[in-house]
Parts: structure tokens; C-alpha cells; sequence
């Protein structure tokens, strides 16, 4: 099944103070990071809710939102519009260790749902999950009556929960490991094995 991956790029990185997109991580910024590994997986990469100007170097289409002021529902939303293909696996920017073993798991899950939510002991992880075309509709529902959580939107599609362990991704917790702040920076640093 080809997928196109989304790179959610819009936030305002308030607790970081800088845009933590364009951090260096092992001479790679976090979000050629993730755009790595989803090359390897994905048939196409979009990069949703980031700035044109200060991402156009990194080669992959960049889309805005389209109902801005959102949060990452809103950046899910443009990029699943712009995404060739059904099925999109949607990546937070700041998560430079994702595995492609977690893209894979629920790729193999995906067939008859419109979103495949990975779960990880008692969270949900929405901002690395798949979602389908049928979620743009869904999104915009939710959007024009004001709620903007991700897993809100869930309730209006068919959707199901894909519970990943260690015993099955190893590395699991350094997969999911982002970078809020400028600790979680340092520590990544120390995490980096590349």
C-alpha cells in the first residue's frame, strides 16, 4: 500500500523558544529527521502548517493550514487534503527517533478503518498514527464547531486502536521520545546513537 507522510510543522514551539523544526541533531535538523524515515516508507512527504519560506530548502511540499489557529488537527486536515494517497501516516516534527517498524504496524492494521491510532500503555499517540482521506471531512466538522482535539474527531469515523509494546518495537520509548523543551533537547542529545 503506498502511504504519503505528513510532517506536522506548525506549532509554535513556545516552550522550546525557537522553532524546533529547524534544531540540529547529529548535523540533520529534527525534521530532515523524521522526513528520513519517512522516506523510507512513505511514497510521498509533506511537510503541513509550517512556513514555506524557512522550509522550501528541504524539497518537499509544503502546505499551510487551511483553518489556521487549530492546533495539529488543522495541520492533519490540509495535509491528508494535499496527500495523493489514501492512507497518510501523520508525524509530529519533533520526534528525531521515530522508528519505521511503528509506520509499518499500523499500515498492516489499516484495512477497512479511517484511522488507525497507535496506543501505548494507557495513551493514545495521535500525532503518530494513520489516518485516511474519510478524516478530512471529519476534521472539518469538528473544526467548525470549535473542538480542535485530535482524538475528538475519532467519534465520527471508524477507527481502532493498534496497542504497541517493547516486546514488539524495541526502542519504543525513544521512538515516541519528542522535544518540548530545551531539557528534552539535551537529553535527546545524549539519546542520539547516530
Amino acid at each position: 500500500m503506498k502511504i504519503t507522510g505528513i510532517i506536522l510543522a506548525g506549532g509554535k514551539s513556545n516552550r522550546m523558544g525557537t522553532n524546533k523544526a529547524l534544531l540540529e541533531l547529529g548535523g540533520l535538523t529534527l525534521i530532515e529527521r523524521v522526513a528520513r524515515v519517512l522516506s523510507g516508507t512513505c511514497s510521498e512527504i509533506i511537510i503541513a502548517g509550517g512556513g514555506a519560506k524557512e522550509l522550501a530548502h528541504l524539497g518537499y511540499q509544503v502546505v499551510p493550514d487551511i483553518y489556521s489557529g487549530c492546533g495539529p488537527l488543522s495541520g492533519i486536515h490540509a495535509g491528508l487534503t494535499a496527500a495523493r494517497n489514501r492512507y497518510s501516516f501523520v508525524a509530529a516534527c519533533d520526534i528525531p527517533f521515530l522508528d519505521e517498524k511503528l509506520i509499518y504496524r499500523l499500515v498492516s492494521e489499516a484495512e477497512g478503518y479511517d484511522a488507525v491510532i497507535l496506543k501505548h500503555g494507557d495513551y493514545f499517540e495521535p500525532l503518530s498514527s494513520l489516518y485516511s482521506k474519510a478524516l478530512i471531512e471529519a476534521a472539518e466538522t469538528s473544526i467548525k464547531k470549535g473542538v480542535y482535539k485530535v482524538t475528538a474527531v475519532l467519534s465520527l469515523v471508524k477507527w481502532k486502536p493498534v496497542t504497541v509494546d517493547s516486546a514488539s518495537i524495541p526502542d519504543l520509548e525513544k521512538s515516541l521520545f519528542n522535544i518540548n523543551t530545551p531539557r528534552d533537547y539535551e537529553n535527546a542529545k545524549k539519546l542520539r546513537d547516530d
